[in-house]
């Protein structure tokens, strides 16, 4: 399913601000200018730039315009707590290659343990995956997905090594709309040492997600545990 026109001009005018067109301090052009631009409406225009100012990109000043806050460090954002983005889409935006083996793959039913832990209802039939991610080639994750098999019909191990979201959005047209996160720290298990190389590290981040469909179904249930080097998250706050 397309992307709606506003998430087009967000994106747009976010790699604008990362390649320096609209530079660090300076002023977007007016809302006027960006309807002429863009060819859209002002409330189109308007959802684009909340959508930048609540990734900390730009501030709204009343009566002045909207000026660019963001400007690259040495030790930039890894990822963003806002927002929902694919394995491959983390890696661009890090600009780093990804890469994914698929350990695990199989279909089972969802017992009542299983239920209590992930949210699906009992005796639902799952997809579960086991996935090592890698970027340039450093493992970096293990992913365990729980999947609800009849919301991703045809779904293989040759696209879980792709990108089963690509996969959901444009073979089968879902909306993905709306995450729900915990993160924990935990002590390094069996699994963690034997395929993220942790070094002096006994520890790893684990974040565990429920994410729902544009029908309001959580269609996966995920757990990531994530190499400490990697893991750095930020997200924007406001008093």
């Amino acid at each position: 399913m397309p992307k709606a026109m506003f998430e087009g001009i967000y994106l747009d005018l976010k790699e604008k601000i990362k390649n320096g067109t609209y530079k660090y301090q300076t002023y977007l052009p007016s809302e006027n200018g960006l309807v002429g631009i863009y060819s859209c409406s002002r409330n189109t225009v308007r959802r684009a730039l909340h959508m930048l100012a609540d990734e900390g990109y730009v501030q709204p000043l009343h009566g002045k315009g909207v000026r660019v806050i963001w400007r690259e460090t040495a030790r930039d954002i890894i990822g963003s707590l806002d927002g929902l983005q694919s394995f491959s889409e983390y890696a661009a935006r890090n600009h780093m290659t990804p890469s994914t083996t698929v350990r695990e793959f199989e279909h089972l039913t969802c017992g009542k343990g299983m239920a209590e832990y992930t949210g699906f209802a009992e005796g639902e039939e799952l997809i579960r995956i086991v996935r090592i991610r890698r970027l340039d080639d450093f493992p970096c994750q293990i992913d365990r997905d729980y999947l609800l098999a009849k919301a991703v019909p045809g779904l293989t191990p040759t696209i879980a090594e792709d990108s089963i979201y690509r996969y959901l959005e444009q073979k089968l047209g879902m909306r993905i709309l709306t995450s729900k996160r915990q993160m924990t720290v935990e002590l390094a298990n069996d699994d963690d040492n034997a395929y993220l190389r942790l070094g002096p590290y006994n520890c790893v981040a684990v974040v565990e997600s429920q994410s729902f469909n544009s029908d309001g179904v959580m269609f996966e249930f995920t757990q990531v545990r994530s190499h400490p080097d990697t893991f750095r998250y930020c997200t924007v706050s406001r008093r």
